[in-house]
């Protein structure tokens, strides 16, 4: 039997605070290496938040998201070495990497399969390209220091609580006529398109939205380093941003939070050697896709189903498909 839609989301609310209880307690007492990657996971969960959108729901494997993560920590930065307020910063350093999603987005929304892919690609090298080389804005290779806008308790309590409102307006979001209309894009962008579902809108909504989440990850991960590089914000990690997708379960609501600390924790906390790290990461990844092409929680929820199959129909994780084509087109 289904508990009622308003006890399942007081439910998720519930297990989101939590997750942020847990996450400044963990932020708060943990210290070193192991202190970096807490710190890691409570970010990337953050900005993957905004991936989880237009790659999970969507379909649309975008390589452009770290470049997100890049403005939001470069510019709050930059305008912080300029006297403004730190409130003012990071408002602006959002809004400015949300409009340079929007040119992103107006110009690879068109684009499908392994096209955006690329063009999403292109765009992250020339970000990275542009922060090695305008050593006088962002230092250049060797990076720039980040002055304290946020005392480090109100660090701490925005990561905490950024992580769990952050999935949670993924909860919100997904169970909206916009996520049906990304799930439809992702099922079969032509039929989708075919009963009147703006695709290429709907791409573009998606990526802006995300730019939002991973600029503002960008902001609070510079406020706790103190330091800020180009070497932090490479092709590289954004690949392992979607590796971290995919291993958590693409479009589910943890998938961002179980994908970074599989990730994190594989390349931080694992030390096999310089390069061993990431060949072992991606022989799990190979793994676990051909063992659970669902992801780490997909496996997790049909490993449930078949245990309790008197619970057919229970809550998901995910929400549930695209309704009748007639009200997601409407």
């Amino acid at each position: 039997m289904r508990l009622p839609a308003a006890a399942r989301h007081a439910g998720t609310a519930a297990g989101l605070a939590a997750l942020s209880v847990l996450a400044y307690v963990l932020l708060k007492n943990v210290q070193g290496d192991r202190g970096q990657v807490v710190l890691l996971i409570v970010v990337w969960t953050i900005a993957l938040t905004g991936l989880n959108l237009i790659q999970g729901l969507g379909g649309y494997p975008s390589l452009a998201h770290v470049s997100f993560f890049a403005g939001g920590a470069y510019l709050s930065a930059y305008l912080l070495g300029k006297g403004l307020p730190m409130a003012v910063c990071a408002a602006l350093a959002v809004g400015g990497t949300m409009l340079a999603g929007l040119v992103v987005a107006l110009v690879f929304s068109r684009t499908r399969g392994q096209y955006f892919a690329i063009g999403t690609m292109f765009f992250t090298a020339v970000v990275n390209l542009v922060l090695t080389n305008a050593a006088g804005v962002t230092g250049g290779p060797n990076g720039r220091p980040v002055d304290l806008g946020f005392s480090l308790d109100a660090t701490l309590v925005l990561l905490a609580a950024s992580l769990g409102l952050s999935l949670g307006a993924f909860h919100v979001l997904a169970r909206t006529r916009f996520g049906d209309r990304l799930r439809a894009v992702r099922e079969d962008e032509d039929l989708a398109q075919h009963v009147g579902v703006p695709t290429a809108r709907v791409k573009l909504v998606a990526m802006v939205a995300s730019s939002a989440f991973g600029a503002w990850a960008g902001v609070l991960f510079a406020q706790y380093n103190g330091v800020i590089a180009p070497s932090q914000f490479t092709f590289v990690q954004s690949f392992l941003m979607l590796v971290a997708i995919g291993l958590g379960g693409s479009g589910r609501l943890l998938a961002p939070l179980v994908g970074s600390a599989i990730v994190i924790g594989f390349t931080q906390l694992i030390k096999l050697g310089p390069g061993i790290s990431q060949i072992a990461l991606g022989v799990l990844f190979i793994l676990v896709t051909l063992l659970v092409p669902n992801g780490v929680l997909g496996g997790i929820t049909g490993l449930w189903r078949r245990v309790r199959p008197g619970r057919a129909g229970g809550p998901a994780a995910e929400p549930p498909r695209v309704r009748a084509k007639e009200e997601v087109a409407s």
